[in-house]
């Protein structure tokens, strides 16, 4: 037989056995369901059938498939008197409020499951949402996650990252000396923070940058030390600007309410040299965080 011969035999023989596999008889029951009602599970178990015979895999209905069957000699020998070569096993598992569904392959009598694809769901009554990917995922062999589309999301799918506490705080603040302002905003967790802060004084650097601080309390009040990376004016308006740091050390009030307040002082670096302007500007500030 000639190289060529081989090949399209080979191809005729895979394509014979992936055709008889797709084509071949199948059974779908519910293995495990949950405490939920025959009326349920039933329609469940229709809505896996016609997902099935939609992507053309010949489903046998009877009578005898109805209602819960433990996966067992049992099952296997129903499967195999009503001439079936692929079982698709159904399973619900309750999750408190939610519902778990699985649907697994396995072809008789083997009970070792081909490929399982498995979903969680806010209610049963998403089974027209999950069942179909379900099917999907089984008969690709492929993640149920590839099936995910816009129509086809589940509650929990579509339920936020739960995050760890925080929260946003508008600033504004005094500088005491030198005499000026600030005007930032943060994101305070228990024991850090970080922000765009903008500072400015008559015959001072100014500075504008984000800053991340320190805060080793989660009491009502904590010290606090913080470093800035950003830009620095030049202590005259139009006299240059240069990349630099700020670094400051405080104190925070109120951390338990609303509203907290801010005290401390700072210094201000810029990395070059500017026109008029210390290598090192000290300072002494009020803000209020709301």
């Amino acid at each position: 037989m000639s190289s060529l011969m081989r090949v399209v035999f080979a191809v005729a023989l895979a394509s014979s056995g992936a055709a008889s596999t797709a084509w071949a008889n199948a059974v779908v029951i519910v293995a495990e369901g949950a405490d939920f009602e025959p009326e349920s599970l039933g329609t469940v178990r229709s809505i896996a059938a016609t997902e099935l015979r939609a992507r053309g895999v010949p489903v046998i209905e009877d009578g005898r498939l109805e209602g819960v069957h433990p996966l067992g000699p049992e099952t296997l020998s129903l499967t195999e008197d009503l001439g079936a070569d692929r079982l698709f096993i159904f399973r619900l598992g309750r999750l408190q409020k939610k519902v778990v569904m699985s649907l697994e392959e396995i072809q008789p009598p083997s009970q070792t499951p081909v490929h399982v694809a498995r979903l969680t769901a806010s209610s049963l009554d998403e089974s027209d949402i999950v069942v179909p990917r379900l099917v999907r995922s089984v008969l690709e062999r492929a993640p149920v996650e590839e099936g995910q589309r816009i129509a086809t999301m589940t509650d929990q799918e579509t339920v936020p990252f739960k995050k760890k506490p925080g929260e946003g705080l508008f600033i504004l603040g005094v500088g005491l000396s030198p005499l000026g302002g600030s005007i930032g905003w943060s994101y305070e967790a228990q024991y850090w923070r970080l922000g765009v802060l903008f500072q400015g004084a008559e015959n001072d650097p100014s500075f504008f940058g984000v800053e991340g601080a320190w805060i080793p309390l989660d009491t009502n009040i904590s010290p606090y030390v913080s470093a800035a990376l950003g830009v620095v004016g030049a202590a005259h308006d139009g006299d240059g600007t240069a990349l630099g740091t700020k670094l400051e050390v405080g104190a925070e009030f109120f951390r338990l309410h609303g509203v907290r307040l801010f005290a401390g002082a700072s210094v201000v670096i810029p990395f070059e040299d500017l026109a008029f302007t210390d290598s090192a500007s000290f300072g002494a500030f009020v803000r209020v965080g709301f």
